[in-house]
């Protein structure tokens, strides 16, 4: 069917450990209270008692409702050994023969309990022939479940019934009905528009039901040939919050439903489930349990039938989140329904396929009691690669299931488990009876891809038959049936896919599949500014190196920072040397490098030490008699002078990053008493120029006397 219903577990299983290569099979230590793989224990909940749901309003129960009783203990520690009677109102036939599941082992011993939003019965008819008390000839198969609401802390519970009517004689095929019965509370009975089904169906004061016309519904009213497969189920889930139960059917062309009833009193309300619950009765009556059943009886209230020549093979299984699994323990009858059924031989099938446990019914007299127990099943967890939907094969026999797991109620003996389409998928493993087994068919078909061209920790991905996966690591695998399939790449920022990764895949594939990638990159200018016309200088962009005399050069560079260097001659000095270069989506900005000449050193000593000095025209300070000057590579004058000492000039050539070391020292100037006449050949004496300078003063002088005494005209 469409959906599939989740189940909460009952147990925490224990996990599989490695034995092989995808696979591996082990067995867990017996437990005679029977842990069930996929099925969940209930939360402890009061339970309505003596209530009229008649008094429950359209929002749930009202201050009228009575207060719980005390709730059981909490399960898990309920102490061993107890539990309900179910040969307490049906002791030998007349009674429902067929499959049930009373969550006990034993009378009055190994109770258990679960839950489970979906029951299905289904039963292999070879032959089948039955009279009824009233004369008739219609036998029905019925598929019984108590359901459990909880609503502000109590429980309430209903029987629901999906029946299926064939007519023995004609082999007609018709639907018994969908039927629904207030089990809360000893005289609990069901209000005007609690309830809402079908068009056409009745709701009764103790009764809802449905039963179909011969129009409109596949199968309905058509006949039927041996041998034929019939199969009900039961659905709990909820829809706005107003819990639902759906009725189904299949005969083997597709599940029909035919019924949806709404608990429209329920608003809110927890949906539990479906619950097996051996522990206690229901609160209805002593008598009317918490199981599942699937019951081959005469059809009509109360009727009884007697088998005058049949062949059946029935199953009752309950859906643990995965797959439908047979119940973890069964019994040959039903005790919540008052049709019977008599000169019923119900047995366990030696013979069933796929080591399942199904009850197989022929003419003759029967007894009632344990089907099967832990005595003669074992159950078994596969551990599958998580699809939306796979089918396990056990013995040849398929088995759908979802998810990442499969959970089976087996005979106990060994059986080959497979994995339908897919390499590396199969194991023998041997079912011990009252023990769980397990086997990991986890890395069935692993298709392994392998990136190339991706920085580490780069997130990429892929789908394939529509799996999602994605990864920062290397490789990334998918468990993947066998076939054909294409494939989706997802986007990398920056990057782009080479022409050559494939556009699908056919697996089984021998080797990882390569998927390489490559950068989009991007020129981007770096332009420089001060170096001579000519010159050569370079760029190196995380390994790429650029080199020209042109004043731009351009690297080609992925989005994201790229790290660069730059540089030219020696004497040449770079600003700035090294930085990152900045792409994002495409865009940058230029970068602009300036050069600069690399300083040589005009290093030295000048004596004495209070001494001038100038390089080419510039003062450079003198500490101590010791100089340090900075200049371009070039050809500098250093001229140093000092009072009473000969000026000196001199000429020195630097190179780029070099130290040009000088020694200077001044000779001083000779002093008069020395007897000759220093740098006489430069002039005359200085004492000459002071004579004629008093001359000069001395004529001037007259001749201002001389205009002052002049006669006025």
């Amino acid at each position: 069917m469409a959906f599939l219903l989740a189940i909460a577990v009952m147990l925490v299983l224990p996990g599989p450990f490695s034995v092989g290569a995808g696979q591996e099979v082990r067995s867990g230590e017996p437990n005679p209270l029977g842990p069930i793989p996929g099925a969940r224990h209930l939360a402890p909940g009061g339970t309505a008692t003596d209530m009229d749901r008649a008094s429950l309003s359209p929002a749930g129960p009202t201050s009228q409702t009575p207060a719980p009783r005390t709730a059981p203990s909490a399960p898990g520690v309920r102490p061993a050994g107890t539990g309900v009677d179910p040969l307490l109102d049906y002791s030998r036939e007349p009674a429902p023969m067929g499959v049930a599941d009373f969550g006990v082992t034993g009378v009055r011993s190994g109770a258990y309990e679960y839950a489970s939003n979906s029951f299905q019965g289904s039963a292999l008819v070879r032959s089948m022939r039955l009279s009824t008390t009233g004369g008739g000839s219609v036998v029905a198969f019925e598929l019984n479940a108590v359901l459990l609401l909880r609503w502000g802390g109590v429980n309430y519970s209903y029987w629901i019934q999906n029946g299926l009517h064939v007519d023995t004689s004609s082999r007609l095929f018709s639907i018994g009905g969908a039927y629904v019965w207030n089990f809360s509370a000893p005289n609990a009975r069901l209000s005007p528009s609690e309830l809402q089904g079908s068009n056409g169906s009745v709701l009764l004061s103790d009764t809802y039901y449905y039963i179909p016309t011969c129009n409109g519904l596949a199968g309905q009213c058509s006949t039927l040939n041996w041998p034929t497969t019939l199969t009900a189920r039961v659905n709990a889930t909820s829809s706005l919050g107003v819990p639902l139960v759906q009725y189904e059917y299949d005969l083997g062309n597709g599940w029909v439903r035919y019924d949806t009833v709404s608990f429209l009193h329920m608003s809110g309300a927890t949906v539990v489930g479906f619950v097996v619950d051996g522990y206690d009765p229901t609160p209805y009556a002593s008598g009317l349990f918490y199981d599942a059943e699937w019951d081959w009886v005469a059809a009509g209230g109360g009727s009884t039938g007697q088998d005058e020549g049949s062949a059946l093979q029935m199953s009752l299984d309950f859906w643990n989140g995965h797959n439908y699994q047979e119940t973890p323990n069964a019994w040959d009858f039903g005790a919540d329904t008052g049709e019977s059924s008599s000169n019923v031989s119900d047995t366990l099938s030696s013979a069933a396929p796929g080591g399942a446990l199904d009850a197989q019914l022929a003419s003759g007299p029967g007894t009632l009691g344990v089907l099967y127990n832990q005595t003669e099943r074992g159950f078994l967890d596969v551990s599958v690669p998580t699809v939306p939907a796979g089918t396990l094969e056990v013995d040849g026999v398929p088995l759908a299931f979802e998810g990442s797991a499969a959970n089976l109620t087996l005979a106990a003996g060994p059986h080959a488990i497979s994995l339908l389409d897919y390499s590396n998928a199969s194991a023998m493993v041997s079912v011990l009876a009252g023990q769980t087994a397990y086997v990991n068919l986890s890395g069935a078909g692993r298709t392994a891809f392998v990136e190339s061209g991706l920085p580490p920790g780069t997130p990429w991905g892929l789908s394939i038959d529509g799996m999602n996966g994605s990864t920062t690591a290397s490789t990334l695998t998918f468990p993947i049936p066998n076939g054909t399939y294409s494939i989706n790449y997802s986007a990398v920022p920056g990057f782009y896919r080479l022409v050559a990764d494939p556009s699908e895949v056919s697996v089984p594939v021998p080797s990882p599949v390569v998927v390489a990638w490559a950068p989009f990159r991007f020129e981007v200018p770096l332009t420089e500014e001060g170096l001579p016309a000519g010159t050569m200088w370079w760029v190196n962009a995380s390994g790429q190196v650029v080199r020209g005399a042109s004043m731009t050069l351009e690297v080609a560079v992925p989005n994201g920072s790229t790290e660069y260097a730059v540089g030219s001659a020696y004497e040449f000095v770079p600003a700035p040397s090294a930085g990152t270069i900045d792409v994002t989506a495409g865009a940058f900005l230029p970068v602009v490098v300036q050069f600069s000449y690399r300083p040589s050193f005009i290093v030295g000593s000048v004596s004495p030490s209070n001494a001038s000095l100038t390089i080419g025209g510039l003062g450079v300070p003198v500490s101590g008699g010791s100089f340090n000057d900075s200049v371009l590579p070039g050809t500098y004058t250093i001229v140093a002078s000092a009072p009473g000492y000969t000026t000196q000039t001199l000429q020195v050539n630097t190179t780029a990053g070099n130290v040009t070391p000088e020694r200077i020292v001044l000779t001083p100037v000779p002093s008069s008493g020395s007897g000759s006449a220093p740098n006489s050949a430069s002039g005359p004496s200085p004492l000459l120029w002071v004579g004629i300078a008093a001359a000069a003063a001395a004529l001037i002088a007259v001749g201002l006397l001389l205009l002052r005494r002049r006669p006025r005209g």
